[in-house]
């Protein structure tokens, strides 16, 4: 049994100083400090831990071309947690039907000792734009079959598949993967918003990487992004300071608010790696630290994770709440995925023990999974 005493943040509500029982993996109490003693004091907050929909990699690790993808899954989830993620999705870009069912299994949902927990894969492509690629290969992109995603069903169906609803077939793709419980986001699309509705109406239930390699945003045509945001969907947005300016990131946010907006990292090889060049599928990109990009200058993945997405969310959006910030990297992706994230994103009696204590900087002091403390700063400094 751990006991913690904090300021309790959950469910977008800022609690009073509290003391939060962990028995076991489950949280066995939350209630008023009453002065008792405790294990860990943090002057800071006792926030559910991290949910991240869209990591592809980091520390070096390219989930889509790693020779052995489990082990590569391992190693990022025990990095992951040194960032307050205890949950995520492993992600995928466009590639060909014989790597995509190779990931499939590591990519699964599943506990891994020492880091965060996998709520199963978030495939990214094939089904997408070829007028909107981004950093995906234009050669591995195409139309959806209902023979593939049978075959990707029948090894091991992913938390998340990206596709463009305008594509040849998409409709029908959308029906089979939510039939089979996947969540469907819309991304790296041309479509027009009046394209874009129906899709939501047939099931789609989330925006990937709100912005980027996507339909613009314009006053006569709005988009996949005005679609999305006058939608009830779930919508992904990066904070990371590059892929979308500040003030849009505070649109998004006023527009939607923060139980739709899902904080992602994008999280690619370059993240917690030095700068220099990194994989992405079959090909090489560049990290300078900030930005990762390929020889052509097209903007690639984030070099960045969750943590600071939060603490630019924080500073860009001061009318928000800490509360509301941590919301929308917790409960609001955690809603997003279902079943596959019950219990976690909240400090609840009877939910998982899954938590982050953040200093009064929010930078990640501890991270706690399955009430195991499987970080700290303090000691690894």
């Amino acid at each position: 049994m751990i006991r913690l005493r904090g300021r309790v943040l959950s469910d977008g509500i800022e609690y009073s100083p509290s003391i939060v029982t962990l028995d076991g993996s489950r949280i066995a109490a939350v209630g008023p400090d009453d002065g008792s003693s405790v294990d860990v004091e943090i002057d800071g907050w006792i926030a559910p831990g991290l949910i991240d929909l869209q990591v592809n990699g980091a520390i070096g690790v390219d989930f889509t071309s790693a020779e052995n993808p489990d082990a590569a899954v391992i190693l990022v989830a025990r990095h992951l947690v040194r960032h307050g993620v205890t949950s995520f999705c492993p992600t995928i870009v466009t590639c060909g039907e014989a790597t995509i069912l190779s990931r499939l299994p590591a990519l699964r949902a599943r506990s891994i000792e020492g880091g965060g927990h996998s709520l199963g894969g978030h495939i990214e492509g094939p089904f997408i734009s070829l007028h909107f690629p981004g950093v995906h290969e234009p050669e591995h992109i195409r139309p959806p079959s209902p023979d593939e995603i049978a075959r990707w069903l029948s090894i091991e169906p992913p938390a998340i598949v990206t596709l463009a609803p305008e594509v040849a077939g998409a409709m029908a793709a959308t029906r089979q993967l939510t039939a089979a419980k996947c969540v469907v986001s819309i991304g790296h699309s041309a479509a027009t918003a009046d394209q874009t509705v129906p899709a939501i109406d047939a099931g789609v239930s989330m925006g990937t990487h709100l912005f980027n390699a996507m339909s613009p945003l314009h006053h006569r045509e709005p988009g996949v992004p005005g679609a999305l945001l006058t939608s009830d969907v779930t919508i992904g947005l990066l904070a990371d300071g590059v892929h979308v300016d500040r003030r849009a990131c505070e649109l998004a946010i006023r527009a939607a608010g923060p139980r739709r907006i899902a904080l992602v990292s994008d999280a690619m090889a370059a993240a917690g790696a030095p700068p220099g060049p990194v994989r992405l599928g079959n090909q090489t990109v560049y990290s300078d630290g900030v930005a990762v990009r390929r020889d052509d200058g097209t903007l690639s993945g984030s070099a960045a994770m969750l943590d600071l997405g939060i603490r630019n969310a924080r500073d860009w959006c001061p009318w928000l709440t800490r509360a509301e910030v941590v919301l929308m990297a917790t409960r609001t992706p955690g809603m997003a995925l279902g079943q596959r994230a019950l219990r976690k994103g909240r400090v609840a009696i009877g939910w998982d023990a899954d938590l982050v204590l953040l200093d009064a900087e929010f930078a990640v002091a501890a991270t706690i999974v399955g009430g195991r403390i499987v970080y700290r700063r303090d000691q690894t400094e």
